[in-house]
């Protein structure tokens, strides 16, 4: 003999298995760490010292949103375009979409390399015109910022006026 469940009496017990689960979530969270401490990071995590302060740090994390933020309104807003556009106008909006992709693929090589040259901290915006490097943590001397002139020169072909190297 089969019994029917009510709706709401089967709701109910849902809600309040709900809030069952988030209180014992909150209570593990508030009970197991009552010092406000963060908890470990997982164990497969790569722990990295440096000696940096957190506005350079919140400085190169800024500076990339900013950019690709922007990198994706003018990539959207050349999508739109490209649905509607005809023969000509259709060719050159696919090689601004083009050349955008290949900036993006440049700022993220130059960034690996400045890395690997001992640079860690580094950001690279490309522009049509422009090249704008920002390496924080070292002091740059002449030799260094010549370095980095010649690495983005040469990996992006445009010339040592259009470079920009910031510290």
């Amino acid at each position: 003999m089969r019994t029917k469940v009510d709706p709401v009496l089967a709701w109910l017990l849902v809600g309040v298995g709900f809030f069952l689960l988030l209180g014992v979530g909150f209570y593990s969270r508030v009970a197991l760490n009552p010092e406000g401490t963060t908890d470990p990071e997982p164990p497969l995590a790569v722990a990295v010292s440096t000696k940096k302060t957190p506005s350079e740090e919140a400085v190169l994390v800024e500076f990339r949103w900013n950019r690709d933020r922007g990198r994706s309104r003018l990539q959207e807003n050349l999508e739109a375009m490209l649905r509607t556009a005809e023969g000509e106008q259709r060719a050159k909006v696919h090689e601004e979409l083009l050349a955008l992709m290949k900036r993006q693929t440049l700022e993220e090589e130059l960034e690996n390399l400045l890395a690997a040259k001992g640079y860690p901290h580094n950001a690279v915006a490309v522009y049509p015109e422009t090249v704008a490097v920002i390496v924080k943590g070292k002091t740059l001397n002449a030799n260094a910022v010549a370095e980095i002139g010649e690495l983005v020169t040469r990996v992006t072909g445009y010339r040592v006026e259009q470079v920009r190297i910031m510290e």
